[in-house]
């Protein structure tokens, strides 16, 4: 039986972050903390066992999985030390280590959330860097906290707001916005109340981290009109991701009520990680509402060996022309290039399963491969790569 093989073709990734060359070599834990999502800084510590075969203390699956690819891409032990010290070797030109990485996985595109880190890197840097062509989405939250900070009353916050908002969206290379309000008042976005929104606004100017609710929803939907009229994209962050998340209010379940409004039945919505570990929900909405799409990133690859898992589940109910592959990936080229080889090792095992049962013969199961990792955005952004 013909086997779906998806190695050799081209990836656009949806969702990721820029970095910088690094400066100086990496040590074992400098390293590890550059793999992690966690923010505790005492995650990782140096390793003083002698077995031989025990995992790194605080390591998961993404991390095992990276590790033991790095070893075999670099022809080295399997060990952290080894593996530090030959990627050090390699890095030592980043801007060529990067490109070889990028082009060994067919890396060619990636939609950027220049929002983070801050203060925000320069776009054609990291086209520079990476090789790769870059499309930009513009972070509203940190336009509302630089306009905040510059004593406005409400009214010309708003107009000031809007205006950016505007701007942004008629430069060249900007596909949308993108808000993380998941993060301060979370996904159950309320109907705008200006009212509430101006008390709302005195306390976000005296703290740009406090939830603020009224006032973050009244920009949502500021954001989503500026979206709407342009004709571009608002991304929406969903689900887990830094610690400070509003875990009880990340589904993106609580975006239903709002995205199925009249007003924004014509709205282009892209749903960011696709609401891990809420998928499914995702996967149901965009079944559903014919302009709200996802993504399956930060659970690629942070979900290691679950991410095969992950991806059969959103294909239950999500149409095959509504997912897109990302890598949430945001400090080091390894990121990039581990999220493309997972999603396409842990696709592979889903779409020869379906052969193998005989739902569709390998041709088929090629083509939505290609689909998800760089057709859809070519038709979704209207756009080649």
């Amino acid at each position: 039986m013909q086997k779906v093989n998806l190695n050799g073709v081209k990836v656009v990734d949806v969702h990721a972050h820029p970095f910088v060359a690094a400066k100086g070599e990496e040590d074992a834990i400098s390293f590890l903390k550059k793999l992690s999502l966690s923010v505790n800084p005492n995650m990782f510590s140096k390793e003083e066992s002698t077995e031989k075969h025990r995992p790194v203390p605080n390591s998961n699956m993404w991390i095992q999985i990276l590790l033991r690819n790095m070893a075999q891409y670099y022809s080295c032990e399997e060990s952290l030390e080894e593996i530090v010290k030959a990627r050090n070797k390699k890095a030592a030109d980043y801007g060529e280590y990067t490109k070889e990485l990028f082009q060994d996985v067919q890396l060619k595109g990636l939609i950027m959330d220049f929002g983070y880190p801050q203060p925000p890197l320069d776009r054609s840097e990291f086209e520079e860097l990476s090789g790769a062509r870059v499309w930009e989405i513009s972070r509203i939250e940190p336009i509302m906290v630089e306009l905040g900070k510059q004593g406005l009353n409400f009214d010309e916050f708003v107009s000031r707001y809007k205006k950016q908002l505007e701007e942004d969206l008629s430069k060249e290379g900007i596909v949308g916005l993108k808000t993380i309000i998941a993060y301060r008042s979370g996904l159950e976005v309320l109907e705008m109340d200006e009212d509430a929104a101006v008390q709302a606004y005195a306390e976000f100017t005296r703290n740009d981290r406090l939830p603020a609710k009224a006032f973050r929803d009244y920009c949502f939907h500021l954001a989503m009109e500026a979206c709407t009229a342009s004709g571009k994209f608002m991304h929406i962050h969903t689900g887990i991701g830094d610690g400070d998340v509003v875990m009880t209010k990340a589904s993106p379940s609580f975006l239903l009520d709002t995205l199925r409004k009249e007003k924004y039945q014509d709205t282009k919505v892209h749903l960011v990680h696709g609401g891990y570990p809420w998928m499914e929900e995702a996967a149901f909405i965009v079944s559903i509402l014919p302009n709200v799409y996802m993504d399956i990133s930060l659970q690629n690859p942070f979900a290691g060996h679950g991410v095969e898992r992950i991806i059969s589940q959103v294909l239950e109910l999500a149409p095959f022309n509504k997912v897109m592959y990302g890598s949430d990936a945001f400090t080091i080229p390894e990121m990039n290039w581990m999220g493309v080889k997972i999603f396409i090792d842990c696709f592979e095992r889903v779409l020869n399963d379906w052969v193998e049962k005989d739902y569709m013969n390998a041709e088929k199961a090629r083509y939505i491969g290609e689909m998800i990792l760089y057709r859809n955005f070519e038709e979704i952004y209207q756009t080649k790569i």
